[in-house]
């Protein structure tokens, strides 16, 4: 019954929240271009924002733990968000923006690992309803990417600001749509003992491949739609690109839930992983022809939406159930924020203003064969721990 009441509630939330992403994410760059920054600037931007994921998912999680209620605490941190994010309305300079940002990004990290915890909550742990449900999300993102590129032609980057205050206003009011619950811990659970798992080889071997991964994907959010924009192609043509891999991976959200069952969590992250490199070499080496790049973009099905399937399967299956918030919490903050504010700041470096594109992305590949390497070393099955 929870199920069937909540899922519209539960897949405009993710549509609501991966729309702002799909302004945030591929036009910010191009939004800090326009306002006068150079590659350095951004990366560097890029990189401190991203930090607060670090920080902002474990301490989102201790809240909830203590609270027991993820859904007051997303509303929260969508009402701070949205004021942080004012900071983008009024030109006062780099540092500014940079305090601005990094409060939003701060906030941010209260919404998706409790949207994450409370959908597998309200959908009784059917990974296959799940991948339906948070493939809204991706309906949202590829929305507004398309949008994004309308708008960045007709009005220039100066439209980032208001576009994303739009679905910021209806993500805040989707969340009071949904259902409040309370998490309880299990009698006689024990809480997660860090310095316990941080020895724990497999859960440490996985970590570190989507930490690696994470680091390859940094180029393709940070500067895409400025190589695009270098290579020649249009706005409208650059957010039809990123609009192909959404699509691909709204697809391959669809089929996860049956692609999981049919195959090891192992061979998919090896597989997922692989194909990322062959996609980050093609964009360093053949995006001047668009059906190439185009191609590349196909890849994301795997790369981004199986492989993140995957992942939120991995976490399900190793943490206990009262202890999800904090696994997503500390899957969030290392990957997330650590490999992502290291990937951000190393491709602000070695893209130069441009000339260092191919490097970048050759870079990413190469994160990429170190995380593939590190999927395959992981146990064809996994079992809970009994120590955390």
């Amino acid at each position: 019954m929870m199920k069937l009441a909540t899922t519209p509630a539960l897949g405009l939330a993710y549509f609501a929240y991966f729309a702002v992403l799909g302004i945030f994410v591929p036009y910010l760059p191009m939004f800090l271009d326009g306002r006068g920054f150079n590659s350095h600037d951004i990366g560097l931007l890029l990189a401190i924002v991203t930090t607060s994921r670090i920080i902002g998912p474990s301490l989102w999680a201790m809240v909830v733990e203590r609270k027991g209620d993820p859904i007051s605490v997303m509303r929260f941190g969508a009402v701070l968000a949205s004021i942080g994010w004012l900071s983008s309305y009024v030109d006062f300079g780099y540092w500014p923006l940079v305090l601005g940002l990094g409060l939003f990004s701060l906030f941010w990290t209260a919404i998706l690992p409790q949207l994450e915890v409370s959908a597998f909550h309200y959908l009784n742990n059917d990974s296959t309803v799940y991948g339906r449900v948070r493939s809204f999300g991706s309906v949202g993102y590829i929305v507004v990417v398309m949008l994004g590129g309308l708008l960045l032609q007709h009005f220039g980057s100066e439209f980032l600001p208001w576009g994303a205050t739009v679905f910021l206003a209806l993500l805040l009011g989707t969340l009071f749509l949904l259902p409040s619950f309370t998490l309880k811990n299990t009698e006689g659970q024990e809480s997660i003992r860090f310095r316990t798992l941080f020895k724990h080889p497999v859960f440490l071997r996985f970590m570190a491949a989507t930490f690696l991964m994470q680091i390859s994907f940094a180029p393709f959010y940070g500067f895409f739609i400025l190589y695009c924009r270098d290579l020649g192609y249009s706005g409208v043509t650059s957010g039809m690109m990123i609009a192909l891999a959404v699509l691909a991976e709204i697809i391959a959200f669809f089929y996860a839930g049956k692609v999981l069952n049919r195959f090891s969590y192992r061979v998919l992250l090896t597989f997922c992983y692989g194909l990322t490199i062959v996609r980050w070499l093609i964009v360093a080496y053949l995006a001047e022809h668009w059906y190439w790049l185009a191609f590349s973009m196909l890849f994301h099905a795997a790369s981004f939406a199986l492989a993140h399937s995957c992942a939120m399967q991995f976490i399900q299956s190793f943490f206990a159930p009262a202890q999800r918030s904090r696994g997503q919490a500390l899957y969030a903050g290392v990957v997330y924020g650590g490999g992502g504010a290291i990937g951000a700041y190393c491709a602000g470096v070695l893209w130069a203003d441009g000339p260092g594109a191919t490097l970048t992305f050759v870079s990413a590949a190469v994160a990429a064969l170190g995380a593939t390497l590190m999927a395959f070393s992981l146990p064809k099955t996994l079992r809970q721990p009994q120590n955390l």
